[in-house]
């Protein structure tokens, strides 16, 4: 539950689904820090537990850093029901696939003369790359009605239509943003 004191939103909790992921999660990291008006919790949910446990040690670094304006404090979960029970916010930013798969999505279709505008987001490639996402997005939906219904969530997984297209299909009173 989102504490509000003098003007400061604390005590928030945060559920990253693919808090294993390097660039996504650092740069949330710094942003977070450098917020003054809002602290809490972020906890990071990935298939990869290690790579989450690894994030989890990198943003408690930033706890009482010099120039960090904010406290987060960072757990590793191995549930994705874990992290999402009680978060006001649920980031999604996940890879559905591999890279090798993804480079496929790109490639491919240039094989037949198709050119991907956006890689993974249209064209053969982003339906591909569609087929892959729907059922993991159809699982972090229902999850999300389960543990966390009054959340905000907030997507950066593509092909973004689709994942947010799925989540309203799974659970329409979700309050999701894309970007």
């Amino acid at each position: 539950m989102i504490n509000f004191n003098s003007g400061k939103a604390e005590n928030i909790k945060i559920a990253y689904v693919g808090g294993g992921s390097r660039g996504w999660a650092w740069g949330l990291m710094s942003d977070l820090v450098s917020a003054d008006d809002i602290s809490g919790d972020v906890y990071l949910y990935d298939i990869d537990y290690q790579a989450a446990l690894n994030n989890e040690i990198i943003g408690n670094k930033y706890i009482g850093i010099e120039g960090a304006k904010s406290e987060w404090k960072y757990h590793a979960t191995k549930t994705l029901e874990e992290a999402l029970t009680g978060a006001d916010f649920v980031v999604i930013s996940i890879l559905p696939g591999t890279f090798d798969e993804m480079h496929s999505d790109v490639h491919a279709p240039e094989k037949y003369g198709i050119y991907q505008s956006v890689g993974d987001t249209s064209g053969p490639g982003g339906i591909v790359r569609a087929l892959r996402t729907i059922p993991m997005f159809e699982v972090i939906g229902n999850a999300i009605k389960e543990c966390c219904p009054d959340a905000w969530v907030i997507n950066y997984t593509n092909p973004m239509t689709v994942c947010v297209r799925t989540l309203y299909r799974v659970f329409p009173k979700s309050c999701t943003l894309d970007f």
